[in-house]
C-alpha cells in the first residue's frame, strides 16, 4: 500500500512539473490571490468555465493543495487527458442525471477536509461573461456548511493560441452557514459568488488593457 501511495505521489509530481512548464512557461499563466487559499480544511472552489483547459490550469494555480474537481465524464474519454486530470484529483460526474456516486464522492472529499472544485455553470460558456449558475455548488455548500472560494478564469477560451494570456484569479473565501438549501438561499449564494467572479475578471481585464 505504501509503495502504491508513493507511486501515486511521484506520478502526481511528474504531471505537475510538466503542466507547470506548459502553463507557466509556454502560455505564461498569471495567478493572483494564492494567499486566499486556506492552508487546510474543506472548501468549495467555484470557478467560471471557459474551456477544457480549466481543470488542469486551476490544478497548477493552486500550488499547495489538490483541488478534487467534479468534471463531466466526457472529459475522461480521451485516455491521456483523462489520466492527467485524474492525477490532479479530478473525478467524473454524469450530466443530466442524479449521479449519486459522484455526489457521495464530493461529500467525502469535503468530510476529509479537502478542496472540492465545482463549475457552477455546469458546462463551458464559449462567450464573454458568465452563464446561468446551476444549483449544485450552492446546494452542497449550504448542506455541508462549507465556505466557497470564488475563482475567475480569464483567457482560457482562446487557448491554445499563444496570445490567450490566461489568468486564474482567486478571491477571498465566502463563509457559508450550514442550513437547508432552499431555492431562495441557493439563488442568493449563487448571485454572491457570480458577483465576486465578475468583479475579479473585470478589474483584471481593465488593468491588463492598460499595459
Amino acid at each position: 500500500v505504501r509503495s502504491s501511495a508513493a507511486s501515486d505521489v511521484y506520478k502526481r509530481q511528474i504531471v505537475r512539473a510538466i503542466l507547470d512548464f506548459f502553463f507557466f512557461i509556454v502560455f505564461r499563466l498569471h495567478v493572483e490571490g494564492r494567499e486566499n487559499v486556506p492552508e487546510k480544511g474543506a472548501i468549495i472552489v467555484a470557478p467560471n468555465h471557459k474551456s477544457y483547459w480549466d481543470p488542469p490550469m486551476i490544478g497548477v494555480a493552486f500550488k499547495t493543495r489538490i483541488v478534487h474537481f467534479m468534471a463531466k465524464e466526457e472529459l475522461f474519454k480521451n485516455p491521456v487527458f483523462g489520466w492527467v486530470i485524474r492525477q490532479l484529483g479530478t473525478f467524473p460526474v454524469r450530466r443530466g442525471v442524479t449521479d449519486r456516486a459522484a455526489i457521495r464522492q464530493a461529500v467525502k472529499v469535503l468530510k476529509d477536509g479537502y478542496p472540492l472544485g465545482i463549475f457552477a455553470e455546469g458546462t463551458r460558456i464559449r462567450r464573454e461573461g458568465l452563464g446561468k449558475f446551476h444549483s449544485g455548488m450552492a446546494s452542497l455548500a449550504l448542506m455541508t456548511g462549507t465556505p466557497i472560494l470564488p475563482v475567475a478564469i480569464v483567457g482560457s477560451m482562446h487557448m491554445p493560441k499563444w496570445s490567450a494570456h490566461p489568468a486564474v484569479l482567486i478571491g477571498k473565501p465566502i463563509p457559508v452557514k450550514k442550513e437547508k438549501a432552499t431555492k431562495e438561499k441557493i439563488e442568493a449564494l449563487n448571485e454572491l459568488v457570480k458577483k465576486e467572479i465578475l468583479t475579479m475578471a473585470e478589474e483584471y481585464k481593465a488593468r491588463f488593457q492598460k499595459h
